[in-house]
């Protein structure tokens, strides 16, 4: 059902533009129609993206896993008939997932596990225990509401705009409200997610890239919502022991061309990011998008379309430093 309706809003937006772009140049349409009856009759994003998901897994960059996603993408160019398809090779600094417990209770002496994932670019390691604090949306004015509340402390934060916040309350990245935190003296930071049933946010907690200075980790909204609960009733501690690993990792971009008729030198370039974080599949961030590309790549092929300039269809790691 989801499918169809894609399709069926896709082809409503190609219609529109199809008839928008021949109103300027009418000789244009033909092309543009073999290229939507193409795609909507002989598409193979989705199964190759199924086929990816399954026999891959996630596409962390510079893990066995991103090596394999790299040389799919590869045979893949290869199969819709690329002859000029290539690995460009880089190296960088990169952050993974180590170890992690999240305790929280009264005191020190009554901690109960909380399922919990650290957020990218947290330290390497960090052992620490503290009090927790509801700084609530965790956005500048609750700050301000709260003046050094949080200092020493673990502020616990919800990921978007709490239900009752005051209208027009916008919400801010999960590294911003991170960011925060640290200037407002917190030593940890425990953050909510929005989506119910236990799940857990993967993201960075960096605004730069680069390690922040405190543990900052993820729990599920409905284990937000009790700790949030009991703080209405008193103290709440929280204890929070983490490893992580940061360093140098090799990866590569993945690059199929397609040589420019009359303009060779002249490129257009078409890429999306080949890699997802650890803990999914990644079949929405970014699986869709660069097999797409990918899809689009083999439609020029299967169409025999060769444009005036050159055409480079890129699988990059956009997570290189963490998104």
């Amino acid at each position: 059902m989801f499918q169809k309706k894609y399709f069926a809003l896709g082809a409503l937006a190609v219609s529109f533009s199809l008839q928008t772009m021949a109103q300027g140049n009418p000789g244009w349409l033909p092309v543009f129609q073999k290229i939507n009856t193409e795609v909507q009759t002989n598409s193979k994003a989705y199964s190759s993206l199924k086929t990816a998901s399954k026999s891959i897994g996630h596409r962390m960059t510079g893990s066995a896993n991103g090596k394999k996603a790299e040389e799919f993408a590869f045979n893949l160019f290869k199969s819709y008939g690329f002859s000029d398809v290539k690995y460009q090779p880089f190296e960088v600094e990169s952050w993974s997932r180590g170890t992690l417990t999240l305790q929280a209770g009264k005191d020190a002496k009554q901690l109960q596990n909380i399922k919990s994932v650290s957020l990218a670019h947290s330290p390497v390691k960090a052992s620490l225990t503290g009090d927790v604090v509801d700084m609530g949306n965790g956005l500048e004015a609750d700050y301000a509401a709260k003046p050094n509340a949080v200092k020493g402390k673990i502020a616990l934060v919800y990921l978007g705009v709490l239900p009752g916040s005051p209208e027009g309350t916008r919400s801010l990245h999960r590294s911003e409200k991170t960011a925060l935190a640290i200037n407002n003296g917190a030593k940890g930071i425990i953050i909510i997610n929005t989506v119910p049933g236990g799940t857990l946010l993967t993201g960075t907690a960096s605004v730069t890239g680069k390690l922040i200075p405190i543990p900052a980790v993820c729990i599920g909204r409905e284990d937000g919502f009790k700790l949030k609960e009991q703080l209405q009733n008193g103290p709440l501690t929280a204890k929070i022991d983490m490893t992580n690993n940061s360093g140098k990792i090799k990866a590569r971009n993945v690059i199929a061309t397609l040589k420019g008729s009359s303009l060779p030198n002249e490129k257009i370039v078409i890429g999306g990011h080949l890699d997802s974080w650890d803990l999914a599949s990644g079949a929405i961030d970014n699986g869709i998008g660069s097999f797409s590309v990918m899809d689009m790549a083999r439609t020029f092929q299967t169409l025999k379309l060769r444009p005036k300039r050159t055409i480079e269809f890129v699988m990059s790691w956009a997570k290189k430093k963490g998104c």
